[in-house]
C-alpha cells in the first residue's frame, strides 16, 4: 500500500474571554482536512506564530513540548493504520487517535452502541421508550447473529450485502417460543432497514468513510392477510359464557381492544389514566383521547356501547382485570380453542378486527380510520385491515348511477328509434 501524505497542523479558535483563543488540532491526509479535537491549550492570540507558542508567553516551553507530543501521537496512529494495510483518510485517522482500541474503522456493534446512545439523547427525534426498546432488540439481535458467525468484531464497512443476506437466512432458520421456527419476513424487514439506517448515521458521524449498504433498496414487506374476528365470531366471544373466571375476563378485555382499536399496551396506559384520558366529544359522548405510547400519536376514539358494558360490568376503568400481555395472549389462545377461532389470535387481532368493522361495517373512510388508530399516514394500514368486497357491496347499493341502471327497462332501446 502507497503511503499518502498527511500533515498535522494546530489553528486558533476565538474563545469567549476576551484576548484569548484555544488550539486545535487539524490533520491533512491527501489534501482532505478534518479537526481532531481541541488541545486544550488557552494561549493570547498574538502569542501564536504559525504553528508554534511564541516566547512571550510564559509558559510557552511546556505548550510547544504539549502539542510536539500530540502531533508525534496522530502520526503514530497514522503509522498503525499504514502497518494495519487500511485505506487511510482524515475520518479515519480522526477515530484511530481518538480511539486508541481501534485500528480506525469502527466494529458494527460499537457502532450499533454509540447510536443507541445517541438516539436517547437526540432531543430533535425524542424517541419513546418503546421505539428505543425495538431498536435494542435489533442490536441483541445482530449481536447474537455475529457470536453465532464468529464475527462480533466485523468492521462498519465490511457489513456489506453478502452480510445481510447471512442475517436473512440466519433469521428465517433461528427456534421461537412455541416450537416455531424463523421470523415473518416483515419483521426481518423492518430488522434489515434498523441495520441499514446504523450505517447511514455512522458515516454521517464520521464511523466509517463507506456505508456498504448504500444504494441497497430493502423491499417492503408483503403483509399476509391479517387475523381478525368476522362479526358473527366477535358476537360468539361478547356472548358466550365460560365456567372459567379467567377466560371470562380475558374474553371480556378482548371485546373492548376489538371495539377501541388500541394495543394492549395503550390499554394498559388508558386504564392508570382514564381519568384525563375520557373526555367529551363534539357529539356530547364520551371519547378515548390519549397519545399512544410508541408513536406519542393522538389516538381518538368514541366509547362505544360493547365498551362501555364491559367496564360497567367490572365498576369502572381501573377496576378492569388487566394482566401482563403474556399472559393474556396464554389466556386468549385457549378462549380461541374453547370457541373454535383462529389458533393464533393474539391481542393484535383487536386492533385488526377493529379496523376490519370500521371499514367493511361503518363504511368510514381511509382518514377517518386513521384517527380513530393514531396513525400519521395510511402507509403500512393494512397490516390491520383493508375494504373488500363488503364494503365495494355497500357503496354501490348506496350508487345513485347504479340504481338509476337497474331501474332502466333492459329493452327500452330494443329495435331503435322508430319514425313517425
Amino acid at each position: 500500500m502507497f503511503l499518502v501524505k498527511m500533515d498535522v497542523s494546530f489553528w486558533r479558535r476565538k474563545s469567549k474571554k476576551g484576548g484569548k483563543c484555544t488550539l486545535y488540532c487539524r490533520v491533512t491526509v491527501a489534501g482532505q482536512q478534518m479537526d481532531i479535537c481541541s488541545t486544550g491549550l488557552e494561549i493570547w492570540k498574538e502569542h501564536w506564530d504559525s504553528d508554534r507558542v511564541t516566547r512571550a508567553d510564559p509558559e510557552a516551553q511546556f505548550k510547544n513540548e504539549f502539542l510536539d507530543i500530540m502531533r508525534n501521537d496522530v502520526r503514530a496512529a497514522y503509522t498503525t493504520l499504514y502497518r494495519s494495510k487500511e485505506k487511510i483518510t482524515a475520518a479515519k485517522l480522526k477515530r484511530a487517535y481518538l480511539d486508541k482500541t481501534l485500528t480506525g474503522a469502527a466494529p458494527i456493534l460499537t457502532a450499533f452502541e454509540l447510536y443507541m446512545a445517541d438516539s436517547r439523547k437526540d432531543q430533535e427525534r425524542d424517541l419513546c421508550k418503546e421505539t428505543l426498546n425495538v431498536c435494542d432488540n435489533v442490536r441483541k439481535k445482530l449481536t447474537n447473529f455475529l457470536i453465532n458467525e464468529k464475527a462480533t468484531d466485523l468492521l462498519l464497512e465490511d457489513f456489506d450485502i453478502t452480510w445481510v443476506k447471512k442475517f436473512r437466512r440466519w433469521m428465517k432458520s433461528i427456534p421461537l417460543d412455541g416450537g416455531k421456527v424463523g421470523h415473518a419476513d416483515s419483521y426481518i424487514i423492518k430488522q434489515t432497514q434498523t441495520i441499514k439506517n446504523v450505517l447511514i448515521w455512522a458515516k454521517l458521524n464520521k464511523l466509517s468513510d463507506t456505508n456498504p449498504l448504500e444504494g441497497l433498496r430493502i423491499k417492503g414487506p408483503e403483509w399476509d392477510d391479517p387475523v381478525y374476528l368476522t362479526e358473527e365470531e366477535f358476537q360468539k366471544v361478547r356472548e358466550h359464557k365460560f365456567d372459567n373466571k379467567i377466560l371470562q375476563q380475558t374474553a371480556d378485555v378482548f371485546v373492548i381492544l376489538c371495539r377501541s382499536g388500541v394495543h394492549y399496551g395503550d390499554l394498559v396506559d388508558l386504564v392508570r389514566k382514564h381519568r384525563k384520558a375520557i373526555k367529551k366529544g363534539l357529539d356530547g359522548k364520551p371519547w378515548i383521547v390519549k397519545d399512544r405510547i410508541k408513536t406519542e400519536v393522538k389516538i381518538q376514539v368514541p366509547i362505544f356501547e360493547e365498551v362501555n358494558q364491559i367496564v360497567d360490568k367490572y365498576g369502572g376503568w381501573e377496576k378492569l382485570p388487566i394482566k401482563s400481555p403474556q399472559r393474556f395472549n396464554d389466556h386468549l389462545k385457549m378462549v380461541a380453542a374453547k370457541l373454535g377461532l383462529h389458533e393464533e389470535l393474539s391481542s393484535k387481532a383487536g386492533r385488526k378486527t377493529f379496523t376490519d368493522w370500521c371499514f367493511n361495517t361503518l363504511l368510514l373512510s381511509t382518514d377517518a380510520v386513521k384517527v380513530l388508530l393514531g396513525r400519521k399516514s395510511a402507509k403500512g394500514l393494512e397490516v390491520y385491515g383493508k375494504p373488500d368486497e363488503r364494503r365495494v357491496a355497500a357503496e354501490m347499493k348506496k350508487s345513485k348511477a347504479l340504481n338509476k341502471r337497474k331501474r332502466k327497462s333492459p329493452g327500452d332501446n330494443k329495435g331503435g328509434n322508430k319514425s313517425a
